[in-house]
């Protein structure tokens, strides 16, 4: 056998006659079964298991990069030619419900700068030497924008909902995911319409502004469930009713937003009347 210490051929024994160290007792255990002193192999379980999340980590880069280069497609498509959003269907879900997403933040922000100028615009108003300091309004950033944001995703989802039960009243051979496909890519133009106006409210002029917005909004509500239960021809129910039944029931919603953002509007009115007349 060989010695563990030299590594010099020794008799059997208990200790090494080259270097007079000593052997181990299991020699002869060890040379029947050479894994006996083996260590456990661990190291190539730790090297699979990072490879995998290596692996997975690459397919989701890959995923997200796939998924923004046909939203781009997407986007560009439609900017060009807005009508082709005709062809849209369940495939382009992902990249209409991004447009959706895209549109309710452009609003959200919108009301956002707005509701935060007018609250500075009260707190300049209010005057602050006659009876002790007043407290000045103020909007929190929840009320602001981030419930914007979400009734507004949800209200897009509504009306695509509305319009898929009207398509079914009609007898039209459309899936749900395919009229919200459809609803996010007719979107695309009048997206355009409000960052427009989003921009000329920036920069002063208001009136144009105001006209930009409110057609956006008329499209979202009115024109794009018109467009997309005009593109088959209906078996069921007259369109007209259809449509009417639509209209009524997306402006009565519509008027449910436009009613929570006048309460928060109004509060901001009521904290600098409170402000104002408050040391009295």
């Amino acid at each position: 056998m060989h010695c563990p210490n030299c590594g010099q051929e020794t008799e059997g024994g208990k200790f090494c006659t080259s270097c007079g160290a000593q052997l181990p007792n299991d020699e002869y255990s060890a040379a029947a079964d050479p894994t006996i002193n083996t260590p456990p192999q661990v190291q190539p379980t730790i090297q699979h298991e990072q490879t995998e999340q290596t692996r997975q980590s690459n397919e989701s880069v890959e995923k997200l990069k796939t998924a923004g280069s046909n939203f781009g497609h997407f986007f560009v498509t439609l900017l060009k030619s807005p009508s082709k959003a005709k062809k849209a269907n369940s495939n382009d879900l992902i990249s209409s419900i991004a447009t959706m997403v895209i549109f309710s933040l452009l609003i959200a922000l919108g009301l956002h700068l707005f509701m935060s100028s007018f609250s500075s615009l009260v707190s300049e108003s209010i005057p602050s030497g006659f009876f002790g300091g007043v407290s000045e309004p103020s909007i929190s950033f929840f009320d602001s924008f981030v419930l914007p944001l979400i009734e507004f995703i949800i209200l897009f989802l509504v009306v695509a909902a509305l319009t898929f039960a009207g398509v079914k009243f009609s007898a039209q051979a459309l899936t749900f995911t395919d009229v919200l496909s459809k609803y996010g890519a007719y979107q695309v133009p009048f997206l355009l319409l409000y960052a427009a106006g989003f921009l000329f409210a920036l920069i002063g002029l208001t009136s144009l502004s105001i006209f930009l917005i409110m057609i956006s909004m008329f499209g979202l509500i009115f024109i794009i469930p018109t467009i997309i239960l005009h593109e088959q021809p209906a078996k069921g129910f007259d369109r007209i009713y259809v449509l009417l039944g639509i209209y009524f029931i997306n402006l009565l919603l519509f008027s449910f937003f436009i009613q929570s953002f006048a309460k928060t509007f109004l509060s901001v009115v009521i904290d600098g009347m409170g402000g104002m007349f408050g040391g009295f």
